[in-house]
């Protein structure tokens, strides 16, 4: 990176106070909800699957919301629809959602609004632990990708990374593995101001992440949501408080007691008060209280974070006259780009931070994986175009020059790329070569992406 480019990352720190440190500052109480992903803030399709599994709104035999009277009266098509036995699939709330928008695009000219993109990936960044060196960078390019984060209104098939929340965690997936790869290669930076100088230890990182997924089942309970994951083969590895958990989940979802007094052929009430199926309790539920429950998880991603930014590491500084001058081979940031086609093929670490990125989006694995390839090819055609606009521009240059009878060694000097070098490894895919080098072109782009609060309103 030339002084320049430098220069502009240097003023972006100075000017944002919320990138004066790697990670993320304390903030004010008030600003709470609109930071935290389990907040009352801006709420996602994730947030709607994660309540719906988490049973904060009826979902699993939601029939039984429904007042007897009603109920009777209803249709059997509705009554089936109302009387569902299974969770809720995040790839059918995404279809039926995207179905939504088309309706109403095609037959009452309305569009979904837009990703709230800036308050989503500042939550993605949060939840995930990166320094906020992620945050312009995820931004930068997704302007060169003309990414706008809009809901498709086209009829014909799509793509998954055409989904608002699917590119943009895609885009952070490919940031991260740029920036932070899973690799154990040594690389340097040229200056203390880049970003990227900070390395995370990725062991650190999912040992604080397996314990922040563990939060709700630390003290041997099932935790919400899981009850309906139990199967037969289960039940013998269940401890006494875990048996209570599913069986007043069982008997909450499930036994209808107000049917059978009053089925005409029902056991008499006095029969059924000698055998109770619930149990009474002694002590109030652990979160008996949303508000208790959001704040818990709050603290726990906080240590996460906390735990996360003690064992970052600093990558050793090399300027570019020290390594001409050392004449050793010197790593850049974003080198030995690593595209991984199969979750086969995903490290431990990589595999346990793409679980985690697909969990915040509510989407598999798989689909993870895809929609980062979808983007990487927009990555590599963005590239070859823009090789292509430059050779073309000095060839153009080259002309006018000798038109003006320019010296042949000061074209030459004219025509040289210092921000481009190629590894010239012909082992490696040209395609991973041009997808490595497309972090220069973003370090030095347009630095107006930064986290003012002018452009958050976007």
């Amino acid at each position: 990176m030339d002084s320049s480019t430098a220069g502009k990352v240097t003023s972006r720190r100075t000017a944002d106070p919320d990138r004066r440190g790697s990670f993320h500052q304390a903030r004010p109480k008030e600003q709470n909800e609109a930071r935290d992903s389990t907040g009352k803030g801006f709420k996602s399709l994730a947030d709607l699957h994660g309540w719906a599994y988490r049973e904060d709104i009826p979902y699993v035999r939601a029939v039984r919301h429904i007042p007897r009277e009603t109920r009777e009266r209803l249709p059997p098509l509705y009554l089936n629809a109302l009387d569902t036995t299974s969770i809720l699939r995040a790839d059918d709330l995404r279809k039926t959602v995207h179905e939504l928008s088309l309706f109403y695009s095609h037959n009452f000219k309305m569009n979904f609004p837009v990703l709230n993109q800036p308050l989503v990936l500042f939550r993605h960044v949060r939840s995930l632990a990166l320094p906020l060196d992620v945050y312009p960078a995820v931004r930068r390019i997704a302007k060169l990708l003309d990414i706008d984060f809009a809901f498709p209104t086209s009829r014909s098939r799509q793509r998954i990374s055409s989904f608002p929340e699917v590119a943009l965690i895609a885009l952070l997936v490919i940031t991260v593995k740029l920036y932070y790869p899973f690799d154990t290669i040594d690389r340097h930076t040229e200056s203390a101001a880049d970003p990227g100088t900070l390395a995370l230890d990725w062991d650190q990182w999912c040992k604080a992440q397996k314990e922040y997924d563990s939060r709700e089942t630390a003290n041997g309970q099932l935790g919400r949501g899981n009850e309906i994951k139990v199967e037969e083969k289960d039940v013998f590895n269940l401890s006494e408080d875990q048996m209570d958990e599913y069986l007043d989940w069982f008997e909450k979802t499930w036994v209808d007691e107000e049917r059978a007094r009053n089925h005409p052929r029902g056991h008499a009430e006095q029969l059924l008060d000698m055998f109770p199926t619930g149990r009474r309790r002694t002590t109030p539920p652990a979160y008996s209280n949303a508000q208790q429950e959001y704040q818990a998880n709050d603290e726990a991603l906080e240590r996460k974070l906390r735990t996360v930014q003690e064992h970052l590491k600093v990558r050793e500084i090399v300027s570019d006259r020290e390594a001409r001058r050392s004449r050793r081979r010197i790593n850049r940031i974003g080198s030995y780009y690593k595209r991984y086609r199969k979750v086969d093929d995903l490290p431990d670490a990589a595999r346990t931070f793409h679980e985690t990125a697909a969990n915040l989006v509510a989407i598999t694995l798989p689909n993870l994986l895809v929609a980062v390839r979808q983007v990487e090819q927009k990555l590599i055609k963005w590239r070859e175009k823009d090789l292509e606009a430059k050779a073309a521009g000095d060839q153009v240059g080259e002309s006018q020059q000798k038109s003006e009878g320019d010296d042949v060694s000061d074209q030459a000097s004219v025509d040289e790329e210092p921000s481009m070098d190629v590894d010239e490894n012909p082992s490696e895919d040209d395609a991973n070569v041009h997808q490595a080098r497309v972090m220069e072109s973003v370090e030095s782009s347009d630095s107006s992406d930064s986290l003012d609060s002018s452009d958050e309103s976007s």
